[in-house]
């Protein structure tokens, strides 16, 4: 009988680890096939996930986005850019009346983008802009009252770039919002862990780097205020490492 449970648990095990081993192989040998297919149907798993995700984060954010609120004031004005919209899992956060221009490199996240938006009438995106956020060059210097940015970080080429960006389409006195995955900050088995899994991750999650210690970017890249806080005790711990907050121009 234990001979018999060993066998049947092996395909168990192997069917599952065989799964990940195996996209991230055709990936490493057919990186423009492996692309093609793959932007597509990662809009698609973001879209699907949008809800558990928000469930997962809704303290975190209700937190974050308090300040945009504020910032808007009752006007119904507010001006906001979103750094990789995805598929608008943010809108509920925002004031009634914002109007968003939204950046993604991802060109399939439009179709999604224009259904949460019949979701949330009240958040108005005025442009879809396909381009990654190192170069924003469509969107006009120190236009945006807010800039929102969450999980997206992780997987930019330069955050330093990023956030140069940032710092240039925000109005004087603008804010920067803030919400990612990161390095955890003391626990060495932790790091391990993440240093690991890093290479999977980039491929088979559309470039993330789940080791990277982003509060050191905004830290230096040179905001009149930056505030922030690191949540460690969401699962996995390995990449719900997550820190939030805001950087004011």
């Amino acid at each position: 009988m234990a001979s018999l449970l060993r066998r049947l648990a092996r395909p168990a095990v192997l069917i599952p680890l065989g799964v990940p081993v195996g996209l991230y192989t055709f990936a490493k040998l057919n990186p423009d096939a492996a692309s093609a297919y793959y932007k597509r149907g990662f809009a698609w798993a973001c879209a699907r996930s949008t809800e558990s995700n928000n469930k997962k984060l809704q303290e975190l954010k209700q937190d974050m986005f308090t300040g945009l609120k504020e910032q808007d004031g009752g006007s119904s004005s507010l001006q906001v850019l979103e750094i990789g919209a995805g598929s608008g899992a943010n809108f509920k956060y925002f004031p009634p009346g914002t109007s968003v221009i939204a950046v993604d490199p991802n060109p399939h996240f439009d179709q999604y983008l224009k259904e949460n938006s019949d979701e949330y009438p009240e958040v108005k995106v005025t442009k879809f802009v396909v381009a990654g956020a190192e170069d924003m060059a469509d969107v006009a210097e120190g236009s945006v009252d807010a800039v929102v940015c969450t999980l997206v970080l992780c997987s930019v080429h330069d955050v330093d770039a990023v956030l140069g960006e940032v710092k240039r389409v925000l109005k004087p006195g603008g804010k920067f919002y803030f919400l990612e995955h990161v390095r955890h900050p003391t626990q060495a088995w932790v790091q391990s862990l993440q240093d690991i899994l890093t290479p999977v991750f980039r491929v088979l999650s559309d470039g993330c780097q789940p080791n990277r210690e982003t509060w050191k970017h905004v830290d230096s890249a040179g905001f009149s205020d930056v505030q922030y806080k690191i949540e460690g005790n969401l699962r996995p711990k390995v990449i719900m490492q997550i820190l939030y907050g805001t950087a004011t121009k």
